[in-house]
């Protein structure tokens, strides 16, 4: 029997921003203010999101992943439609329960379910998306897929700048003590991922805009003489896309960038005008 795979990502990788083929399905997150649940982008979408906190600063949301029935549901049913194998990419281990529980729920299924720890989120999870479903459609199989994604895992990074320390703080991301001094003193921190997908702390800055500098000058190091994908993804921060934009330009004018938000189950965890910018080393 021939193969027939179905690509999903989870909406951590804000793939709803972005034109993309849409034979793939997405695992959408929840937020919640309090009492009130959303689902990621359906009924909350980042505009709208990033408005709310910056008029509700003491408001905190919460986040969870898709229900693990939905899930279950969602595979039993391409099953039944045909489908013999599921590539579920999702965001990285460390900042969710989300890939363990695909793991536990893919024993009590028929289909085939391979999950992918894209040790990442935002564009990259959603290049990832995007890159595996095209190759499924020119009829590459599940190693081919892999072995290419591994390298985008292998062959991107991401630079954040935070205006607040609050919401990591409050989600959990940040220890309290390292928030209250941080509040304290200003600190605009420049965040990256561990290869592992754990958000690590590379500097604190004492203002926004010599925080969004710096990020664009570690992206300028990492990719002097490289032919990358470069993009940015921001909480709302429209000023912030233009100051790094134009900063990327002014040393490589014709270097097309990729803008898009980071989704309201992201921006939870970070905040409003939240930004990054990262880059894919083209294969």
């Amino acid at each position: 029997m021939k193969s027939k795979f179905k690509v999903i990502v989870c909406s951590n990788s804000a793939i709803d921003y972005l034109e993309y083929d849409k034979q793939i399905d997405i695992f959408r997150s929840m937020i919640h203010f309090g009492d009130e649940s959303y689902n990621d982008f359906i009924y909350l979408d980042a505009k709208t999101f990033y408005e709310r906190i910056k008029k509700e600063p003491d408001n905190i949301p919460k986040t969870s992943y898709v229900a693990p029935g939905y899930m279950l549901n969602t595979f039993d049913k391409l099953y039944k439609e045909g489908f013999t194998d599921v590539l579920v990419i999702v965001i990285a281990k460390p900042l969710s329960g989300l890939h363990d529980a695909i793991v536990q729920l893919s024993k009590e299924t028929k289909l085939k379910v391979h999950v992918y720890d894209s040790k990442t989120l935002a564009y990259p999870e959603s290049y990832m998306a995007m890159t595996a479903q095209k190759m499924f459609n020119l009829g590459a199989n599940l190693k081919e897929v892999l072995g290419v994604l591994d390298y985008i895992r292998d062959h991107h990074k991401m630079y954040f700048a935070v205006d607040t320390l609050l919401y990591l703080v409050k989600n959990g991301r940040l220890s309290k003590l390292s928030g209250t001094l941080g509040s304290i003193l200003k600190i605009k921190p420049v965040l990256t991922l561990s290869k592992e997908g754990k958000v690590e702390t590379l500097e604190k800055i004492r203002t926004s805009k010599k925080a969004l500098e710096r990020i664009v000058d570690l992206y300028l190091e990492d990719t002097k003489d490289k032919d990358v994908i470069t993009f940015i993804s921001h909480a709302h921060h429209d000023d912030g896309v233009k100051l790094i934009s134009d900063m990327v330009h002014r040393v490589y004018p014709n270097r097309e960038i990729v803008t898009s938000y980071l989704t309201p189950v992201v921006g939870a965890h970070c905040g409003p005008k939240a930004i990054s910018i990262g880059y894919i080393i083209k294969q």
